[in-house]
């Protein structure tokens, strides 16, 4: 079959549509492509999350050898401010300061009404569940979280329960007693937009493991909303 007899055949089938069949087909189309954006997104997004965390690296290294508010890229308008490993699922992430926007669309960070990891208090940190925290759920009780921060200090935490909780009712309290670690993400992890809920891990620092550097904060401040 020619070209052109292929042409006058696409040619007659459109022309045999009517109105209603017509828009129908422009509907599904436009939603195809849709779908391809979003999917390409999807790639791009994760592709961003992954190259960033290697910039990351280099960056919280440099700190941890001395190099003080090393920025990852000069625009950056946060700074690196600990690691955080979970061993027995081979996950690990750099975590950033101030949970903005821009801060979270390249690792998790810590909400800057909260105190730091091994202070007094709860220290709150957060991602996105579809790349830095999509390894929270599988995150299970009397699994261990190591945290290294800037000034060298590591510090191991103890995960305990779990639970799903609106935004504004998270239950956590950053002046709650003891050394405290939560880790937060949006709920359900196949959702496609941001919802109310959301994924909270507990955790508290394991005494019996060799720290140092601990340092009480002076006034925590309630987390709200992350």
């Amino acid at each position: 079959m020619s070209n052109k007899q292929t042409l006058d055949g696409r040619d007659g089938f459109l022309a045999r549509l009517n109105m209603l069949e017509t828009l129908v087909l422009a509907g599904i189309s436009l939603v195809a492509i849709a779908g391809l954006m979003l999917v390409g997104k999807g790639f791009y997004m994760k592709a961003k999350a992954e190259v960033s965390q290697v910039l990351l690296k280099r960056s919280f290294e440099a700190q941890l050898h001395g190099a003080p508010n090393v920025k990852p890229w000069p625009w950056a308008d946060f700074s690196t401010e600990a690691e955080i490993t979970a061993p027995r699922i081979g996950k690990t992430a750099i975590v950033l300061s101030g949970a903005s926007g821009e801060a979270l669309a390249f690792g998790p960070a810590r909400l800057a009404n909260t105190p730091a990891p091994g202070e007094l208090g709860t220290s709150v940190i957060a991602a996105h569940r579809d790349t830095h925290f999509r390894w929270l759920k599988d995150v299970k009780p009397g699994d261990l979280l190591v945290v290294t921060r800037k000034d060298g200090t590591n510090l191991t935490f103890r995960a305990g329960s779990s639970r799903i909780a609106r935004w504004d009712e998270s239950g956590i309290n950053a002046d709650a007693p003891g050394r405290n670690l939560a880790l937060a993400t949006c709920w359900p992890f196949d959702a496609t937009e941001q919802g109310p809920l959301r994924y909270i891990v507990q955790a508290e620092l394991v005494s019996d493991a060799p720290q140092s550097k601990l340092s009480a904060l002076p006034h925590p401040v309630p987390v709200t909303s992350f």
